[in-house]
């Protein structure tokens, strides 16, 4: 099992409080990082976890 990198996490927090700016700002973050298993982290996420859940 791979470890998730620290902005994964923070976008995983962010999906689950709804915060949008948040998500948007470590979104951006991670695409100009040009880390494409970030970028399948974080589909996964938005995939599974519902927005704004607890």
């Amino acid at each position: 099992m791979t470890s998730q990198s620290d902005a994964v996490r923070r976008f995983t927090e962010a999906w689950k409080r709804g915060d949008d700016d948040a998500i948007n700002e470590i979104t951006i973050e991670i695409h100009q990082g040009g880390h494409d298993a970030d970028l399948i982290a974080i589909s996964r996420v938005m995939a599974t976890i519902p927005h704004g859940a607890k």
